[in-house]
């Protein structure tokens, strides 16, 4: 099992509640820059059947939406990172400064009160330059990243518009990134389904 799987799997049940939360946002005709990671790649599967433009750096989420007709689909080119198959660096960068999208939705490897994290600095790079074509970032995470840090620094908190995370966020959290204007959205399991 690679990396990726192996974190696919981690807190599986809480991604797939995120990136259902995530694709109830996006309207049809938008166009939407999907960073790679595992809980964007839960956003892709969610988006499945709806309208969209959509831009990726990453083959898996090329891969789930690949066969979907209403979904235009462009992919960015780039050095491949192997262990989460994501196009980075210069040609990725530089493809990506020419696009404009409504919405970013990206993951993190870590959030701290220093900011957000992420474990390659080449993605950190690219991850910067889709920050600044997207009207709105927003940022998809499992509660078990929050007091983390990753090698590379992103971003301050601030630097985003939108944090979508599951029910474990402490009250702490919730109140350290309202106070700082980011929107937040806690989302908590249906008693009714079975996790």
């Amino acid at each position: 099992m690679t990396d990726f799987d192996d974190r696919r799997h981690r807190a599986r049940p809480q991604k797939q509640l995120v990136a259902r939360t995530v694709a109830e946002l996006i309207g049809s005709g938008e166009t939407v820059l999907l960073d790679g990671g595992t809980t964007t790649l839960e956003v892709a599967r969610q988006l499945q059947g709806k309208s969209l433009q959509v831009v990726t750096n990453s083959l898996p989420i090329v891969n789930v939406l690949l066969n979907q007709p209403k979904i235009e689909l462009i992919q960015i080119g780039g050095f491949v990172y192997p262990k989460t198959g994501v196009a980075l660096g210069t040609l990725a960068v530089e493809a990506i400064g020419r696009i404009h999208a409504r919405r970013l939705i990206m993951s993190v490897g870590g959030i701290t009160e220093r900011g957000l994290f992420n474990s390659n600095a080449l993605l950190v790079e690219t991850e910067r330059a889709m920050m600044d074509s997207a009207e709105e970032v927003i940022v998809v995470t499992d509660s078990g990243k929050l007091g983390h840090a990753a090698l590379a620094r992103l971003c301050p908190l601030e630097e985003i518009d939108h944090l979508v995370v599951d029910g474990g966020i402490s009250h702490e959290w919730r109140d350290r990134i309202e106070s700082l204007g980011v929107s937040l959205t806690v989302v908590e399991p249906d008693p009714t389904e079975d996790w």
